[in-house]
Order: C-alpha cells, then structure tokens, then sequence
C-alpha cells in the first residue's frame, strides 16, 4: 500500500443584470465576500457585473461530487494503467507541468459535471434564455507536491482569455467547478477584482499595447496586478464564475497542511472548467463542428460558440478508435 499523507486538498443579446441545492454539500467554516446561494440570484448576479467574478455555493450534492471524481479517476487508470488510486506511489502518469489535460475534455466525468441542473440553472440565470450550449475544455489536475517534490505545478500566470482590443464587450463567462476543496494550501484560482471594468481596460490598452496584435491569449502576469489578485476559496461542487474580461490565472498554494487536515490519499487539485453560452450565438458550421469534435473525443476552449479557434487553446492528439460517453438526455441538449 501506498503511503498516507495531510489531505491538503488542497455578442448582442447581452442580458440585463450587465446593464445595471438539495443534498449535503460540503461547508466552508466562513463564507468569503464573494460567495452565494444559487438561489440569491439578485446579489450573486450584482457581484459577476459589478467585480467579475463570483463563487456559488453547493450546484451539486457530495454524491454528484463523488460520481464525477469516480469517472474521472477510471479515465485517467484506463489510459494509464499501472495507477492505483489510493496508491500516490503509482501516481507518476505523465502530466504537463501546468496540470492542464486536454484528453478528459470528452471523459464521463466531465460530462457528468456539466450536466449538473445547478450549473445550467446559473447560466440562463446569466443570459436570460434556457437553450445553453456547453464549453468543451480541459480538466485541471495537480498531484500533491508535498509527496514528491518534482509535481510541484508551475501556472500560466495571470492572463486574459478575451483580446480587449478585438473583444471588449461580453463574450462569455467562464467557469470551473472544483471537484476538491480549493485553500491556501492547494491553491486554484486567483482573479483581480474589477479588472473587466470598462477603466481597467483602457489602462490595459494604455500598457500593454503589444497585445493588439496578439490572439485572445494575453498573458499579463504584471507586479501590479498580481498585488491585487485574489485567490477564490471553494468547497467541491461549487462553481466559480468570472467574466471572460476578468484577470485571472493559477495560483500553486503553500502546500502547508493543518492539523485538522488529515485524510486519505488524493491529489491537491481536480477541478473541471465549464461555462455556457446560448445557443444562438453559434453558427450552425460551430455546431456541426462541437457535435464532430465529440464523436472523435476533441478538446475546444471555453468559449462554447467558437468550436475552439482561440489562440490559447491546449490540444491533446486525437485518439484512435475513441468511443464517446453516452450522453444524458439533459447532457446532449448542451452539445
């Protein structure tokens, strides 16, 4: 057996709010500022246009939590077969510095979390309209460093995923769940507060001029910004929401385990990126070209309407004689 260790865990029809849970899930002992109830549409709605971001609380119970987890992990003991899951000793599968894994795009457990009623719920709370189609993107997965110290990740820094330049308004609103409570230890998701504002992005244009001639992916880890940026605290089954203007990039966490914080066996990070958009904002090629790219188990980008054209968008090969998930009725009304 392996051995145990401190379970750190660690376009146009713009919607209106931008003009002006049944089962146990898990609890954070203080609810940050910045953290709502689904169902508090009203103030977690103010919060996404106002700051832009927010972390909803509980879209999915600790059994859905669990299912999506189970699936993912037998993809990823599938692929790599020599891993025993409550075994760290066997967890040397190949693995990009960054954590980013773009074959998991098409997994079950990906599609079981963006099948989660709670996160569509969200999302045509956002865009006001029922009929959503579903971002198609990687799955974020860190190995506990404290283990062995060469799995340490290293992020992408801050970034934007939207040219300001080319796209200032409303595109999308990105979103990751985390499938493992997100801390200081484990790090996760850090975003600036405020960056989307219209005065932040003349400021951006003002000192980043170089990017006018660059695709949507801005890197802009800047001493300044990075002062301001906040790391968004998370239990498992949360979504984090922020708008695609928005700052924001990966934070590797202290990797310092409390006393209280002793468990079994599990990585530090497992989160699977989804956001939604309507329907209508895609072409009918865009959508010929999602429902391909899922039969043959191809990874796209965040932005569900643009079939992954963004210049930083993380491919995996595809593979030979790939066999989808067999979608949910509820999950195929979103390809």
């Amino acid at each position: 057996m392996g051995v145990m260790f401190s379970q750190c865990s660690c376009l146009s029809a713009i919607p209106a709010f931008l003009h002006g849970s049944a089962g146990q899930v898990a609890q954070l002992t203080d609810k940050p500022w910045y953290m709502f109830h689904l169902a508090d549409r009203v103030n977690w709605l103010e919060q996404l246009r106002a700051h832009g971001f927010v972390v909803i609380r509980g879209v999915a119970t600790m059994e859905q939590v669990n299912v999506a987890k189970n699936l993912l992990w037998d993809a990823m003991c599938e692929r790599f077969g020599n891993i025993i899951r409550n075994d760290p000793d066997t967890w040397n599968f190949p693995l990009n510095q960054s954590g980013i894994v773009p074959w998991l795009a098409q997994s079950a457990g990906a599609w079981a979390v963006r099948g989660w009623p709670g996160i569509k719920q969200a999302f045509a709370y956002i865009w006001e309209v029922d009929d959503l189609i579903v971002s198609m993107d990687s799955v974020l997965v860190w190995r506990p460093w404290w283990v062995q110290s060469e799995w340490k990740p290293s992020t992408e820094g801050l970034h934007l995923d939207q040219n300001p330049f080319w796209k200032p308004g409303l595109e999308c609103v990105q979103g990751m769940v985390p499938l493992l409570p997100v801390t200081d230890a484990s790090g996760g998701l850090q975003v600036v507060p405020d960056s989307h504002l219209d005065e932040a992005k003349a400021d951006f244009k003002r000192t980043h001029g170089n990017m006018i001639s660059s695709g949507d992916w801005c890197p802009c880890d800047d001493d300044d910004l990075q002062e301001k940026a906040l790391l968004l605290h998370a239990a498992p089954g949360d979504l984090i929401l922020w708008d695609a203007r928005t700052v924001h990039g990966g934070l590797v966490g202290t990797g310092i385990c409390g006393e209280n914080n002793a468990g079994s066996a599990d990585l530090a990070r497992l989160s699977v990126t989804v956001s939604m958009t309507p329907r209508s904002f895609a072409r009918d090629l865009v959508l010929d070209r999602r429902r391909q790219g899922f039969r043959r188990g191809e990874n796209f980008n965040h932005v569900p309407h643009e079939a992954g054209t963004s210049s930083g968008t993380v491919r995996a090969p595809v593979r030979r004689n790939f066999q989808p998930p067999v979608l949910t009725d509820a999950q195929r009304a979103l390809l």
